[in-house]
């Protein structure tokens, strides 16, 4: 018998499919996934998410961030956060209006994932000033700097309240925990923005570390499609062999459902549901994992026109 983690996201997944046009269904996929903890049945579920979505959709129009490839997500996760439309807008225009008028840094997807992160934990657009003066104490050196991630973390610790040197301190904490389980350096930074929630043990993480490894060792779509980073990521709930189990069995099970989803997205669902079977909530992981695979089809996409225009410029 599967997992009733596993059974919702299927039940959701195929819900949001059928409702949503051909071109729609990887987004519906991680619309689902950030639905998995909304508190409704699947069908009020589904009225609910697709109505948020036209609302943001008159709102933004063609060329606002989040995307239109975006919206649905969004949409999903602000149901399950049982928060609004107009609670995404007011956040994000309150981070853009304390931007300008501090001089801070641009923000990445135009705020957007920092509004959405914002609403989304519980916050209010009055603490947009917490959000920058909390973003301006974490932030890291521009050579190793994960902006993104910053910003959602920054976001979602100015909505529970804390002060810029408690997030600081709550962040080092989680850098240095990922250093004594010997976690690989190249993990470290990426990692420390979502595991610095759980204030985890570095011997828990350094066995579940092991256990992870040896799972998804023969599982190359797997290994490469969370990498280091998302392996980390889940080695910090600890529970070694049980979320080796976890993996695996998300994995063989999102890998299972029609029509098919490319290794890469399905590794990282596998491992947000994983994190589901663990008492995990993270209704912005679908929203940042879909953000960072169109980010990387966008890059993709340019290489290959700047390849193509080099080559026609070469024999013209």
């Amino acid at each position: 018998m599967e997992h009733a983690v596993i059974e919702r996201f299927k039940a959701l997944d195929a819900a949001f499919v059928m409702r949503a046009g051909r071109g729609e269904r990887m987004t519906a996929r991680f619309a689902a996934l950030a639905a998995l903890n909304a508190p409704l049945g699947v069908e009020s579920l589904i009225e609910r998410t697709f109505e948020t979505r036209d609302s943001l959709n008159r709102a933004l129009g063609n060329w606002r961030a989040p995307s239109k490839a975006m919206r649905l997500v969004f949409a999903a996760a602000l149901v399950s956060a049982e928060r609004t439309t107009e609670h995404f807008l007011e956040a994000r225009r309150a981070l853009r209006d304390r931007r300008a008028e501090r001089g801070s840094r641009s923000l990445t997807h135009g705020g957007a994932c920092a509004a959405l992160a914002l609403v989304a934990s519980g916050g209010y657009p009055h603490q947009a000033d917490q959000f920058y003066d909390i973003l301006d104490a974490i932030a890291a050196p521009w050579w190793r700097r994960e902006p993104s991630r910053e910003e959602i973390v920054a976001a979602a610790l100015a909505a529970m309240g804390e002060m810029p040197d408690e997030a600081f301190d709550r962040l080092e904490r989680a850098r240095q925990t990922l250093r004594d389980a010997h976690i690989p350096g190249s993990a470290i930074e990426g990692a420390a923005y979502e595991i610095a929630f759980l204030e985890p043990s570095s011997g828990d993480m350094a066995a579940a570390w092991t256990s992870l490894n040896l799972a998804v060792r023969g599982r190359s779509e797997l290994k490469s499609g969370i990498g280091k980073t998302g392996l980390a990521i889940l080695a910090a709930h600890g529970h070694g062999q049980e979320t080796a189990d976890a993996l695996v069995r998300s994995f063989e099970a999102v890998r299972a459902i029609k029509p098919s989803l490319t290794g890469q997205m399905a590794a990282k669902i596998a491992m947000r549901l994983t994190q589901a079977q663990l008492g995990a909530s993270a209704p912005m992981g679908a929203a940042s994992d879909l953000a960072a695979i169109l980010a990387a089809q966008m890059a993709a996409a340019a290489a290959v026109t700047a390849a193509t225009t080099a080559a026609v410029a070469a024999t013209s």
